[in-house]
């Protein structure tokens, strides 16, 4: 299963685990880590995102030398199969992740939230539907999102990470951004985004006082 988005204010603004696509014996969903810069979020490329090859495209993280995608067929054969399982969430969450991945967060929004209403409690999918609002320029949106996911689990260190970027970056609510990273260090003290985070949040408050 595909793990949640993570934003981060300083090395990296989402991280979650998808790997390649290639559909029938492509299918094989595995574990790839998103990164993007601070300050860009209508950039999500991966770690090592190949460039595609002429007559096809190529989502994020796949290897160089991988085959052509073809984004079209496989987003109708999700559609097809949604179709046809109009009661399992998981097709709908991996065409969201798919779309995601492929930078269409707009449309990726519209299946994160039909994978939801079939599995309302999933906090990992909830917090990738609160990251695609924020790369959608819906900062408001997004905490809206995680503070339903927080409702399910309160100690879910993702959506913390998520909510301490987002009103640092998005919202610029430093007080807000404080509170949850308040909460992230009382969760998991050893949680390896604290540091950055606090010195970024750091940073603004100096920056405030200019």
């Amino acid at each position: 299963m595909r793990k949640e988005t993570v934003l981060t204010a300083v090395i990296f603004f989402a991280v979650g685990f998808l790997a390649g696509y290639i559909f029938d014996a492509q299918m094989n969903w595995s574990g790839r880590q998103k990164v993007a810069t601070a300050g860009a979020p209508a950039q999500m490329p991966s770690g090592g995102t190949a460039s595609a090859p002429a007559g096809g495209t190529m989502p994020s993280g796949l290897p160089e030398g991988h085959p052509p995608i073809d984004t079209a067929a496989i987003v109708k054969q999700f559609k097809d199969m949604a179709a046809q399982n109009p009661k399992d969430p998981q097709v709908r969450l991996k065409l969201a992740n798919f779309l995601y991945d492929q930078k269409q967060y707009a449309q990726a929004l519209e299946w994160y939230q039909r994978a939801l209403e079939l599995d309302p409690q999933n906090v990992n999918a909830r917090t990738d539907l609160g990251t695609a609002y924020f790369y959608t320029g819906r900062p408001q949106d997004a905490l809206r999102e995680y503070r339903k996911s927080l409702a399910v689990n309160p100690q879910h260190e993702p959506t913390l990470l998520n909510m301490v970027v987002v009103n640092l970056e998005g919202t610029h609510d430093l007080a807000a951004a404080q509170a949850a990273w308040d909460k992230l260090r009382k969760v998991n003290p050893n949680n390896p985004a604290l540091e950055s985070l606090k010195q970024k949040l750091d940073a603004a408050r100096a920056e405030q006082t200019k």
